[in-house]
């Protein structure tokens, strides 16, 4: 008589990699738009964790009030309904993606200030030619600042790094800004 080979034991621990996005209207009345905010989170637990004590993890690792954090699956949210069942009966597994929103966009940051920051200006370098520069009207168009800083002018949020960029403006002409890397540490021109 044949052996039955037994089923692999489940994993004792399981990655869970949280993605977090928001969602906010378009200023031009468009479609709404999807904004990732900032690197996955990526987690190691038990799959027999509670998803309620897989929400207080994230809230201890991030520092986001679970009032104000709402967990989705492709399949749709998580409701506080389903919180004390463990992670594989909810449908998550090794290397499964969980999606956390805000349950007010903008209400909370994944990363800190710091973050958006540092990823503007490497856009801004990224969109700026090396040798030649470019225009801040090219720029305002190329790089979309993060949601975060809506209320930062873009002109003043370059201001902030002389030690990068290099700004020329033409004082008889309001929309004749050129931006270009400052390599040499020059100071800011006036023409």
């Amino acid at each position: 008589m044949a052996e039955r080979a037994s089923a692999p034991p489940p994993p004792a621990t399981i990655v869970v990699i949280i993605q977090a996005f928001t969602t906010f209207e378009a200023e031009d009345g468009g479609e709404d738009i999807q904004w990732s905010m900032g690197d996955d989170l990526q987690i190691e637990v038990a799959p027999t964790l509670t998803f309620k004590d897989f929400a207080l993890k994230v809230k201890e690792i991030k520092g986001i009030p679970l009032i104000r954090m709402k967990f989705m699956l492709r399949s749709g949210e998580i409701k506080e309904s389903k919180w004390e069942k463990n992670l594989r009966q909810i449908g998550i597994y090794d290397k499964g993606k969980v999606r956390l929103e805000p349950t007010t966009p903008l209400c909370w940051q994944w990363e800190p200030i710091e973050y958006y920051w540092e990823k503007t200006v490497e856009a801004l370098i990224e969109n700026c030619d090396p040798k030649l520069g470019c225009s801040l009207a090219h720029l305002k168009e190329k790089v979309p600042l993060p949601p975060t800083m809506k209320t930062v002018k873009l002109v003043s949020f370059i201001r902030k790094y002389p030690d990068i960029f290099q700004m020329e403006v033409n004082t008889s002409s309001s929309d004749a800004t050129w931006i270009s890397i400052n390599k040499d540490y020059d100071l800011p021109t006036w023409v």
